[in-house]
């Protein structure tokens, strides 16, 4: 058997802990689905031409404000796919990279909101000043509630499909051929996860070195906390690449390192697109402290880059590990037979 057709087998038994683990699955996944509908409706009506929830007229272009309207709108559909096929029994014989891409990618997005969230509900500040002030926290609780819900029904998920990625301990990895390139990336992933560390940092600390005049004077505990937020994500994906690349400490699970460099990464690369996004469009500047000036966009870039090499890496690693199921396809149609743990190996 090959080692695709291997990571594609189901990993559950028919037994009462498979049933235990799916009723989780559909429990936690539709909960986070339900996350979804507000925020949707809210762009649903705004598409329509309600001004529900909007207090003032926006200074940005309305053609502007209709297409990130449609986009975003369109992007929780994308999640609310994702988190279907985290959910039912058809997701675990999809195509992986079909799940692992959008779920990195949908999982960094939200991530940072599991933090910001409650600051801006406390807040009431949100966008662009053109809001009514419920607004902000439906929408920022709405998108931690998301992100808590996508990344539970992904290790649930994982756990169902793939249960030897989330086994197993660090020292299980050999060295391999890569290991030599691996040492490189990470030396100089430390780097870059150091300039966004310690720029994040400072800008948390109520440091305005680097932002510039208009994003200084419009920075307020939600941007601060956001900043605090990264340096952790920074912090978190550089010690979970760490582990898994120099394979210390040995004893430790797999799944820590791969957890914290799955969200750290995620979460740079995605809150560093976004701001990115926004810039090349040109509206950037035109919510408050939404300048592009200073050294934000250089920071936001280091961001998508190395949260990009620390994705290409991981599948290196997983790859070396022998559990990597980008490529993956279909399940095997070899019989088989739970084990005494209830799991399923192929017999």
């Amino acid at each position: 058997m090959t080692v695709n057709q291997s990571l594609n087998a189901p990993a559950t038994g028919p037994g009462p802990t498979a049933r235990r683990h799916g009723r989780a699955r559909l429990v936690v996944g539709y909960l986070a689905i339900a996350a979804i509908l507000p925020y949707f409706l809210l762009k649903l009506a705004w598409l329509a031409g309600s001004t529900v929830g909007i207090a003032t007229t926006s200074p940005i272009d309305a053609d502007v404000l209709r297409g990130g309207n449609a986009v975003t709108m369109a992007l929780e559909v994308v999640a609310a796919f994702i988190i279907l096929a985290f959910t039912h029994s058809w997701g675990l014989r999809a195509p992986a990279w079909l799940v692992l891409a959008p779920a990195w990618v949908g999982t960094g997005l939200l991530a940072p909101f599991i933090l910001t969230g409650p600051v801006v509900a406390g807040s009431g500040s949100a966008g662009d000043g053109s809001l009514e002030p419920w607004v902000g926290p439906l929408v920022y609780l709405g998108f931690g509630a998301q992100a808590v819900g996508i990344v539970v029904s992904f290790v649930l998920y994982v756990r169902a499909r793939w249960p030897q990625a989330l086994g197993g301990r660090v020292q299980d990895r050999s060295g391999g051929p890569y290991q030599p390139a691996l040492d490189f990336l990470l030396a100089v992933m430390i780097v870059l996860f150091a300039v966004v560390g310690a720029a994040r940092a400072m800008w948390a600390g109520g440091s305005g070195a680097g932002l510039g005049e208009d994003r200084a004077a419009g920075r307020g505990p939600a941007e601060q906390m956001a900043d605090a937020g990264t340096a952790v994500f920074a912090v978190a994906a550089a010690i979970g690449l760490w582990m898994l690349i120099r394979r210390t400490p040995g004893r430790s699970r797999t799944w820590v390192p791969l957890v914290m460099a799955w969200i750290g990464g995620g979460a740079l690369f995605g809150s560093g697109l976004y701001p990115m996004v926004l810039l090349l469009l040109g509206t950037a500047g035109l919510g408050p402290g939404g300048s592009g000036e200073g050294l934000v966009p250089f920071v936001d870039l280091t961001q998508v880059v190395v949260g990009t090499v620390s994705a290409v890496t991981g599948v290196f690693l997983l790859v070396g590990l022998g559990r990597c199921p980008v490529g993956s396809r279909r399940l095997p149609e070899a019989p088989q037979a739970p084990d005494a743990l209830g799991d399923r190996r192929t017999a």
